[in-house]
């Protein structure tokens, strides 16, 4: 069996693509998870859009958010007890924050991805990714390891068309910051 997005071969009786993250069998799409577009799509109207309930989601509804579109997704805890969410893109995992918590909802989530090139990353490249991409922001650790990090906002108005887009952004971005620093 071959990945529907990607293509990597897989065991028939895997789950999850090892490449890519996305889902190896039949899926709904309850909230109409966006996939890459080969053009330019026209925008829905208004009326149609699916918007975020009000005060943003919980770590629960963004794991079924992201298996609804093909990833793997699964909730884990801290040493801290905090909890948070791993995925992966580019058979790179990341992990899913969600700050600005109310009753459970969470008006925003952070995409973050750590690097480990045992201090061998050139961090003078990060100014110049930057001030080219300025909405998913490259920093390095204290041993010039390199990361990537971007926020979505969940609420107030948010739709989940949005949030597809703005994911469809990070995986745009992560597999430039990949690619362009060859981080494999």
């Amino acid at each position: 069996m071959s990945c529907p997005r990607c293509g990597a071969e897989s065991r028939p009786n895997q789950e999850f693509c090892t490449s890519c993250g996305a889902a190896l069998g039949p899926q709904e799409n309850p909230q109409g998870f966006a996939a890459p577009a080969a053009g330019p799509v026209a925008q829905p109207a208004a009326a149609s859009m699916h918007p975020i309930p009000e005060g943003g989601l919980t770590l629960e509804e963004v794991v079924a958010w992201l298996q609804s579109g093909g990833y793997s997704a699964k909730v884990v805890t801290a040493e801290s007890g905090k909890r948070h969410i791993i995925t992966n893109s580019h058979g790179t995992p990341f992990d899913i924050f969600m700050p600005g918590c109310e009753s459970g909802r969470c008006s925003s989530i952070e995409l973050v991805v750590a690097f480990a090139c045992k201090g061998k990353f050139d961090v003078s490249k990060l100014n110049e990714w930057n001030s080219e991409i300025p909405w998913c922001k490259a920093y390095y650790d204290s041993v010039n390891d390199p990361s990537l990090d971007m926020d979505i906002a969940l609420s107030p108005g948010g739709t989940y068309e949005s949030l597809n887009d703005q994911f469809l952004t990070w995986n745009r971005v992560l597999g430039n910051f990949i690619a362009k620093y060859d981080l494999r």
